[in-house]
């Protein structure tokens, strides 16, 4: 008698060849590890509920935003809070990465890619698109609390498609992503998520106020092309212009994610992981 088990025929051999992931799989590969990796979730949660709870905090407040003194001449003044939120996407921007080298995934991943671009493009529009997201619906619900609290005599009734609000509100929002791409940027450039955040307090978040002490007078303006002294221009909604104009700010930004997005790049295709 013929056991069951010869019955069962041996499961067929797949050939991959030189079958490899498609950019729409690489696409939905890093949108389960978004979700499916506990510090990356977790810190995405906390950027956006800590932002949205301070906001909260002060419009309904309103001694701050509603002072005519303070910022009560500033119909979007509850967006100076956003920065807080991009410091902790940048963390995750770091983490995103650099998680896959400290546990050995990265190996993995690039067999999928083997040329490897793939995989950092498909990070980063995940992780631009989600945060864009959240960012807008963020902004939106806040500004309807805004509304609802009355706390800002000058927004009352403002639409949040006024020049006044939309332009404040927009570069605000959009700081949110930039600050995950270039935690990004940062973590493939160094591989290790403490180094990559030490890079990012140490020159990007401190180096404005520490290079200028340091720098000859003559070169101390440089500082003023830095990430975040570009951010303030572009979420001051046209009000600041000082050291330069909006445009000049968005190619600053622009300059500084290539620089090191595209030595991210060229790093990840030249070094063995």
């Amino acid at each position: 008698m013929t056991s069951q088990a010869t019955l069962v025929s041996a499961p067929a051999r797949v050939e991959l060849g030189n079958a490899r992931i498609s950019a729409i799989g690489l696409v939905k590969s890093e949108w389960t590890k978004l979700w499916s990796v506990r510090s990356l979730w977790i810190t995405l949660t906390v950027a956006f509920a800590l932002t949205t709870a301070l906001c909260s905090y002060l419009i309904f407040n309103g001694q701050i935003l509603g002072d005519d003194e303070g910022a009560g001449d500033i119909p979007f003044g509850w967006t100076a809070v956003y920065p807080i939120g991009m410091l902790i996407l940048v963390i995750l921007g770091v983490l995103t990465i650099t998680s896959e080298y400290s546990t050995g995934s990265i190996r993995s991943s690039l067999v999928a890619a083997p040329r490897r671009t793939g995989l950092l493009l498909s990070k980063a529009a995940v992780l631009t698109a989600v945060t864009t997201t959240l960012g807008a619906l963020m902004s939106v619900l806040l500004y309807a609390v805004l509304q609802s609290a009355g706390t800002v005599p000058l927004a009352q009734g403002m639409s949040l498609f006024d020049p006044q609000m939309l332009w404040g509100v927009l570069g605000g929002t959009m700081i949110l992503p930039y600050g995950v791409l270039l935690g990004l940027a940062l973590g493939g450039l160094l591989r290790n998520a403490a180094a990559a955040i030490a890079l990012y307090f140490g020159v990007f978040q401190l180096g404005p106020q520490l290079f200028p002490v340091f720098l000859p007078e003559g070169l101390a303006h440089v500082v003023d092309y830095m990430p975040l002294a570009a951010l303030d221009v572009m979420r001051s909604g046209g009000l600041s212009t000082e050291p330069y104009g909006v445009g000049v700010a968005i190619v600053v930004l622009l300059a500084w994610l290539v620089v090191l997005g595209g030595s991210s790049w060229w790093l990840l295709k030249k070094r063995d992981v």
